[in-house]
């Protein structure tokens, strides 16, 4: 990836982070359902590529702290496949979750919260500071809580 390729993907990723934090502020139904788009599309997108071209996940320790660098040139050089692929079914999850209503949904916000706080050493791979942005987002839509499935009360 260019380095001007890059800051583009850095500067929308932090865009969308606040974006994701004021709808979950504002309005926390409309917060929810970019939630569950994030992260399937996430889910989508890393089970592919763990698949097809394992080899790009090794590129985030050239901007992680040290210790994320010696695990990427360690243990999960050999196993990438299957770990990412774990990643992606917490994925998955965490969107399934925004869907739904009561503890599962809890649940959801503390597994994106967990997980993006995971992703904070990968530093502007993971496009820091996004993930703080977007754990605050979570922060919200778990205080606010839901005793409804997302779709349910939605106008026709």
């Amino acid at each position: 990836m260019s380095q001007e390729t890059l800051w583009i993907a850095y500067t929308a990723s932090n865009i969308v982070a606040a974006l994701l934090l004021l709808a979950c502020w504002k309005r926390s139904r409309l917060g929810r359902f970019l939630y569950f788009v994030l992260f399937a599309w996430a889910a989508w997108v890393n089970s592919n590529t763990a698949v097809k071209n394992p080899d790009v996940y090794l590129d985030y320790a050239n901007y992680a702290w040290p210790v994320y660098q010696e695990f990427i040139a360690g243990w999960f050089l050999t196993h990438v496949t299957p770990m990412v692929l774990t990643i992606a079914t917490g994925q998955a999850c965490i969107a399934l979750g925004m869907l739904a209503k009561g503890w599962i949904f809890k649940l959801a916000c503390l597994g994106g919260i967990v997980f993006l706080l995971a992703i904070v050493p990968l530093g502007i791979g993971a496009a820091f500071p996004f993930s703080l942005t977007a754990s605050a987002g979570f922060w919200l839509l778990y205080r606010h809580g839901s005793d409804r499935w997302l779709w349910e009360g939605m106008r026709k």
